[in-house]
């Protein structure tokens, strides 16, 4: 929940990114290494640099403009997706929704009187849409087979609504991640380097999401720091290379977790989907299943 404090006109704050680097060499073996901090051999090395992402909340705006009648209270939304909002104020009593388009403004409500505190919770999507049990592509580009270590309903970390589809599939770090299917890139987050198991990491992940013309999100998470190829508002197609997969967030070794997610209500939910193969059948992800990405770029 936010807490907006409205004088006038009050537009939420961004936050600007902070520059970082990160480092890539091979190791003794050839294998490609991303760190942030240099080989601590003499040897030659690649430096990358990235910007850490805003806050997503700096992507929404709720702000007063006076009128003749009194005061309307604005909302408006930069992402390149609809999202919904819900709000509550001392004029309104109980909470209102309304879904706001992707980057457009509207009016939320009227009041007589200006009012100085707004609460409003938002969710990606518009959860008017509905999924069209599309077939998904692979979400990767790689010839060789990559085992789901987890699916629909896994023990370890897919018990909550928002993973309760997801799969995990084993990839080493720095594999090409694709579109499984075209649309718009919404949200791009790569600024995060380091892993781990405990409840600080569940929200440091890197993740991708793309929307779907049915309304639907395909989510890539746990992606390469500063590794990202597309940026909010690029439009891809099946196969598109989208990032390189790695370690980031809540992990305990390198995968890719993929999911289709919607809006459910102020609430964004993972929810089931199919792959399809090269043979153009139709499959549910299995634990312990090895899928095979496209061969060519």
């Amino acid at each position: 929940m936010k807490i907006l404090l409205v004088l006038m006109l009050l537009v939420a704050g961004l936050n600007m990114g902070q520059a970082g680097q990160m480092y890539k060499y091979q190791d003794a073996k050839g294998n490609w290494v991303f760190s942030d901090k240099p080989p601590e051999k003499e040897q030659s090395f690649e430096t990358l640099s990235y910007t850490q992402a805003k806050k997503p909340s700096s992507k929404i705006e709720l702000y007063y403009v006076k009128n003749s009648e009194g005061f309307t209270l604005h909302g408006k939304n930069n992402f390149y997706s609809a999202i919904e909002i819900g709000f509550t104020s001392p004029v309104t009593k109980k909470e209102i929704r309304k879904v706001i388009p992707a980057r457009d403004s509207i009016a939320l409500c009227h009041s007589d009187k200006n009012t100085s505190k707004v609460q409003y919770r938002w969710a990606l999507g518009d959860p008017s849409s509905v999924a069209d049990n599309y077939p998904y592509h692979a979400p990767f580009f790689s010839p060789k087979g990559h085992r789901i270590s987890q699916a629909f309903n896994g023990n370890f970390s897919h018990t909550d609504d928002y993973n309760k589809y997801a799969v995990d599939i084993v990839m080493d770090v720095g594999t090409y991640l694709t579109a499984v299917r075209a649309g718009t890139v919404v949200w791009v987050k790569d600024d995060y380097h380091m892993s781990g198991t405990t409840r600080y990491f569940r929200d440091k992940a890197n993740v991708i999401k793309v929307l779907h013309d049915d309304g639907t999100f395909s989510s890539y998470a746990h992606i390469l720091m500063a590794t990202a190829l597309v940026k909010e508002g690029d439009k891809v197609a099946v196969g598109d290379r989208l990032a390189r997969s790695g370690s980031s967030g809540f992990s305990t070794g390198p995968h890719l977790h993929f999911s289709i997610i919607k809006n459910s209500g102020l609430k964004n939910i993972a929810i089931p989907f199919k792959f399809i193969d090269k043979k153009g059948r139709a499959f549910t992800p299995k634990r312990a299943m090895i899928m095979v990405g496209a061969s060519k770029p």
